[in-house]
């Protein structure tokens, strides 16, 4: 909750703490020591639950009280981590893991670095229905949309962030293209948007859904942040996407890899949105280099890989 606050409010705090703390430093110090003392806290729950779910195992998919919790518990039961962003931060980092999950070689090549061999790139587990996508024209059928128009998706993740209102006011002046804006949680934002387009004939605005599957194969080209999950999603469907601000930090990581390895490019200008976004919709090497971009980093399987992995140590 306290990273949802900072990130959605102070972005900028969150990125000096980010940076600041994945090097040896007086406040990464600072940090072990107050993560330390909110294990003795916590991590006894944690270890009840274990022990009395009969567990054979134990996957951590975010770093708080994961390599503390292996110190004390691995030679009881194989804990593994499972990174779900595409770079590594120092905390995630940790050779007490039986065998650590990523998703690039870029994040192998940091355990390396740190001496740590035990890592697999299996890529960010995400829903088994992006194994057997529907095609485009039944999604779009699904939601009731037009079966011919460039269609552009708009999201700002979970929590609704980044510059959405910008992009949906440009791409809403195109009426070639039909606008789906998701405002997840973020019930202000999906106020705003429902006051200005709720009567639009090209634009349709949603809260939090429980289809996105549908959404992204529904879509042409995504305008997105570039959270580690819903990058995974919208890869694993192979959709075109253009990133826009990144918080700073795992989301600037992810990226700035995204995109050197052309699966994905970077907004420019939030304001001329539908123009970026008809610059890559109209030109066919645009497409066809992301299309090979997205390709490196589309893993659909990784959570039965992940499972096969641990299945067979």
């Amino acid at each position: 909750m306290g990273y949802l606050l900072v990130a959605r409010h102070a972005p900028s705090i969150w990125g000096r703490f980010y940076w600041g703390s994945d090097k040896e430093s007086l406040q990464a110090s600072l940090f072990d020591r107050i993560h330390s003392v909110l294990c003795k806290i916590y991590l006894p729950r944690i270890e009840e639950i274990v022990s009395s779910s009969g567990a054979e195992a134990v996957v951590f998919t975010h770093y708080f009280g994961a390599s503390v919790f292996a110190a004390r518990n691995r030679l009881r039961i194989p804990v593994y981590y499972v990174n779900t962003d595409f770079v590594t931060h120092r905390f995630q980092r940790s050779g007490l893991f039986s065998a650590s999950f990523v998703a690039s070689d870029a994040a192998i090549e940091q355990y390396r670095t740190d001496g740590i061999h035990n890592v697999f790139n299996t890529g960010i587990p995400v829903s088994r229905k992006y194994c057997s996508p529907m095609s485009k024209i039944a999604a779009r059928d699904r939601l009731g949309l037009d079966r011919s128009k460039k269609t552009v998706l708009v999201t700002g993740g979970g929590i609704g962030a980044g510059p959405v209102v910008d992009v949906t006011r440009s791409l809403a002046k195109e009426k070639e293209i039909q606008t789906l804006v998701i405002c997840g949680n973020n019930l202000r934002l999906y106020s705003k948007l429902s006051s200005m387009y709720g009567k639009s004939q090209n634009v349709r605005v949603v809260s939090f859904v429980d289809n996105m599957p549908e959404y992204y194969r529904a879509s042409d080209l995504a305008v997105m942040k570039p959270g580690g999950l819903s990058l995974s999603e919208a890869l694993s469907a192979k959709l075109p996407l253009l990133l826009m601000e990144p918080i700073p930090g795992q989301e600037q990581l992810n990226m700035d890899l995204l995109c050197a390895n052309n699966a994905a490019r970077r907004l420019k200008d939030c304001r001329r949105a539908a123009e970026e976004a008809l610059e890559m919709l109209e030109n066919k090497s645009i497409m066809e280099g992301l299309a090979g971009g997205t390709d490196k980093f589309c893993r659909p399987r990784a959570a039965e890989e992940i499972l096969d992995i641990i299945t067979d140590r």
